[in-house]
């Protein structure tokens, strides 16, 4: 077993899940990567944000159990930005949208798009588990039908988002582009870092010539270089497509493509399920595992 890995299953484990929930420390860690544990922390920093030209993206991370809550307090943030709600993103997993039929989440996630578009606002549909990418996929366009910009995250480490990619830009969709944070089986997707960058490439090219708006989801500096060498030759004007980065990860470089000209989005989980979606990322990223380990043992 690899250092990393062994290190994933610790910081997954009961005890160290009550070990850094008590600690201030880890607390205190989590808010570097964390907009908020409620909508009120949420809005200082979202306005912060946009006050330094970044478009926004709110994911509401929900408690254990309670993933109802997602609507209510995605709504309640767009209450309380006001006239900042304008031109930001909610982006939501379908698992939180409601429970059981498909049917109810079309019903849910339709009633949120409203909500939005009353505002200025846009909803992007997550995807989770790969053996769920098909029934994401129904959901989004039964919903886009009406609701035409109503966007979807395809986790180009899937072999069958390429293809899709081209088929959805043709209809001139907003297509979140990302390696995926969940596992993909090898007979569905590519399975070497490599590879997946490779499909990332392959995707944007696909959506960026092909009529989509493209929001490359990538901290890669080589990405983002080619991102912008393909907009370039596809003739397409800087606001054409963006960059959206994690909050707290990059944060100089999401100021300097606003600073060149380019739409960049920070995307800003908050809500009480914190610690969930912080071990998901260290997890998924295992340079951060370390600092938030050393974040475990800060007595202060």
């Amino acid at each position: 077993m690899s250092p990393n890995t062994a290190v994933r299953r610790l910081i997954r484990s009961r005890p160290f899940r009550d070990a850094a929930t008590s600690s201030g420390a880890v607390a205190d860690f989590a808010r570097g990567y964390v907009a908020g544990f409620t909508v009120s922390e949420l809005v200082p920093v979202a306005e912060k944000l946009r006050g330094q030209g970044l478009l926004l993206s709110l994911a509401y991370q929900s408690a254990p159990g309670h993933e109802a809550a997602t609507f209510d307090q995605l709504v309640q943030a767009l209450t309380a930005l006001g006239d900042g709600a304008a031109g930001t993103e909610l982006s939501v997993r379908p698992s939180a949208l409601a429970p059981g039929s498909d049917a109810a989440r079309a019903s849910r996630l339709t009633e949120l798009c409203a909500v939005a578009r009353g505002v200025g606002a846009v909803v992007t549909l997550e995807m989770e588990r790969s053996e769920d990418y098909e029934r994401t996929l129904r959901l989004w366009e039964g919903v886009r039908d009406d609701e035409t910009t109503l966007g979807l995250t395809l986790p180009v480490d899937v072999r069958r988002a390429e293809s899709d990619a081209q088929a959805l830009a043709a209809t001139g969709a907003r297509l979140r582009l990302c390696v995926g944070s969940y596992p993909v089986p090898r007979r569905r997707g590519y399975q070497s870092e490599q590879d997946k960058l490779l499909a990332l490439v392959r995707c944007l090219r696909a959506v960026m010539e092909g009529g989509g708006y493209a929001m490359l989801a990538s901290h890669e500096p080589t990405i983002i270089a080619i991102t912008q060498e393909l907009g370039r030759r596809s003739g397409l004007a800087p606001d054409a497509f963006e960059f959206q980065m994690y909050y707290g990860v990059r944060p100089l470089e999401q100021r300097r493509l606003v600073d060149i000209g380019y739409r960049s989005r920070a995307y800003l989980p908050f809500g009480p399920g914190w610690f969930d979606y912080l071990t998901h990322r260290v997890a998924a990223r295992p340079r951060t595992i370390y600092s938030f380990l050393r974040a475990m043992q800060d007595k202060r």
